[in-house]
């Protein structure tokens, strides 16, 4: 079931990452929630697909191609119940044109063939070692 898990963790990101994000959210569970990093200047969890769609509006406005095709994904680690996402993007900024490299982890948990939380760390290991405390 584990590798289920990964291919559904994958074709949702990928999509995410391409720009698809309808085909992103239909892996989603409609009670979803999405934990930012423990440093954001704004923790929050986000509820649910629409809270979550306002999430992604908010990140991709500042950006010149708002993340399409950018997000490029290390590797897919298998968990069990969670898949951990390391990603990287070259973003440039719309107005400033400015470049820089962003990179996050996130830890994704699926129950029942849904994602259902997704939790972003700064690195790899913080995310194994947050799931590890979590199962």
């Amino acid at each position: 079931m584990s590798q289920d898990n990964v291919e559904l963790v994958r074709r949702s990101f990928e999509a995410f990452g391409r720009g698809d994000f309808e085909t992103a959210f239909a892996a989603l569970d409609a009670n979803v929630e999405w934990c930012t990093a423990a440093d954001e200047p704004e923790l929050r969890t986000y509820h649910g697909a629409a809270e979550l769609r306002e999430l992604v509006a908010s990140l991709m406005e500042p950006w010149e191609d708002r993340f399409a095709n950018r997000m490029e994904f290390d590797e897919f680690i298998d968990r069990g119940d969670w898949v951990i996402v390391p990603w990287s993007a070259r973003l440039q900024g719309r107005k400033s044109g400015i470049s820089i490299v962003v990179s996050e982890t996130y830890a994704v948990r699926v129950h029942a063939g849904r994602i259902v939380r997704v939790q972003e760390y700064r690195t790899t290991e913080e995310a194994l070692g947050a799931v590890g405390r979590e199962s």
